[in-house]
Parts: structure tokens; C-alpha cells; sequence
């Protein structure tokens, strides 16, 4: 059954609940064959609507899920609701608790060298019989790719998260998907950071109020440059409103 999407910026956006994105990650590994999901917020689906290979790259992920309260806003405003947030944080840490459970092979691709091992330490301790086939960190330079590829390739993961920063994890994925040998790959951007316990989410209550974007500008005010991408998300999604109601009258 083909799944439904909300054209976000030209970007298709899943309209999955959490469950049904699991769901789906279930199927996909016991299918074999390998899948690639974006965790999309909105600055990187305004990006991707001004950057054609970008764009490209993203629409041919198998699943994107929206990454922020930016993008569910959207789906409201665009008269196509999307029914939750799934961040790529929160879908770690569920894929992982499921990975334990159903004996998956994981690996983790990304951040400093301390950071991930300080993650994978602690993600061992919260689930002891999780498999961790592998991990690396994300401060390779071009000439190793192969071999980083290699070493994933060998370790056959069930999942691999990728935490090299979007957009960098999504081209990583896409273009070594097949080489990869894992049977779903996702970009989590600065997941590992929070795995490790060097940075903190912001309060539920900021999250569940959609406002996760202002304790991190607040923690970490050198972020201002990429949030003002959001207004400019705001303005390009009210005008593909605009548009599509014209389409409607004609």
C-alpha cells in the first residue's frame, strides 16, 4: 500500500505516528533490503527547496519523517496534517530499545571520538544485550571513506545511525546505501550528543509546546545563523498555501 505523504516544500513528508514508523523499520529489516530515512526538520526541508540536488537527494530517501514542531506546523497549515513529530533523537532511542529486544545489530557512524564511545557506553548500560556491531567516529577525512565503508559493510548492521550532521549524513548514506550492507540507515544529526550525555533536550514541557528550537538557540547562541531559516521556511510554506488554493478555484 503506497504511503501517504504531505508535499512540504516539494519534500515528502510521511505521515506516520512513532508506532508506525517502527512498524515500518520492522518490515524493512526483515525484507533485507536497504532503506534510507531522513529525519527532515525544517530548516533542511528549506534548503532542499533551494538547493535542486538537495532536493533530489532527499526525495529519493524511502522514508522521511518530520523532524520538529516547524514541519508538523506545515502539514496544519497546508491542510494535510501530520500526525506527530518523530525527531531523530526520539526514534533512536526507540530503535534501540527495540534492537535490544529483537536482538538487531546496530552501529554508530558520527560525532567526536569521545563523543561516540561515551555513547555507546552509556546506550550498553541502559540495554545491556543490545549487539553494537561497531562504531566510528565522524571525523574521517575523504581518502578513508572506503575503508569506513568497509568496516560497516563487514559489520552487516541492522541499523545504522549516522550522526555526521545534515547534510553530509544524507549524501554519506545515499551514496554508499548499497555498499553499506545495513538494512536501514538513518541520519540523527546530534543524537550521539545527547546519547553521551553531553547535551541535554530541552524540558518536556518546551517540547511538547513545539519550543525545543529556543532552549537550543538559547544553550547554544552561534546557532542564530541557521534559525533564520525558519522565517524563511514560514514565508515559502504560506505562499505554496497561496498557490495551491488558486490551483483549488481554477
Amino acid at each position: 500500500m503506497p504511503m501517504k505523504t504531505v508535499s512540504i516544500l516539494g519534500i515528502p513528508v510521511a505521515c506516520l505516528t512513532m508506532q508506525q514508523v517502527l512498524a515500518w523499520v520492522e518490515k524493512r529489516i526483515e525484507a533485507g533490503k536497504p532503506a534510507h530515512i531522513v529525519t527532515a526538520n525544517a530548516e533542511i526541508i528549506y534548503r532542499a527547496s533551494r538547493k535542486p540536488e538537495l532536493g533530489k537527494l532527499l526525495r529519493q530517501a524511502d522514508l522521511i519523517t518530520a523532524d520538529g514542531s516547524g514541519v508538523v506546523w506545515a502539514g496544519r497549515k497546508l491542510n494535510s496534517p501530520l500526525p506527530e513529530r518523530v525527531t531523530g533523537v526520539d526514534l533512536t532511542q526507540q530503535l534501540l530499545a527495540w534492537a535490544a529486544e529483537k536482538s538487531w545489530r546496530v552501529y554508530f557512524l558520527g560525532a567526536k571520538p569521545e563523543v561516540v564511545e561515551k555513547a555507546v557506553l552509556r546506550t550498553l548500560s541502559k540495554h545491556p544485550q543490545l549487539q553494537i556491531s561497531g562504531y566510528h567516529h565522524g571525523y574521517f577525512v575523504k581518502q578513508e571513506i572506503d575503508q569506513v565503508v568497509s568496516n560497516i559493510h563487514k559489520a552487516k548492521p541492522h541499523l545504522l545511525f549516522v550522526a555526521l550532521g545534515a547534510p553530509r549524513q544524507e549524501y554519506f548514506i545515499q551514496e554508499h546505501l548499497e555498499q553499506l550492507a545495513a538494512s536501514v540507515a538513518i541520519g540523527v544529526g546530534g543524537t550521539f550528543d545527547v546519547l553521551a550525555g553531553t547535551a541535554q533536550r530541552a524540558p518536556l514541557w518546551m517540547q511538547q509546546r513545539g519550543l525545543e528550537w529556543l532552549y537550543r538557540l538559547c544553550r547554544q547562541p552561534r546557532r542564530l545563523g541557521r534559525m533564520l531559516a525558519l522565517p524563511c521556511f514560514v514565508r515559502a510554506v504560506c505562499r505554496q498555501r497561496k498557490a495551491s488554493q488558486g490551483l483549488d478555484k481554477t
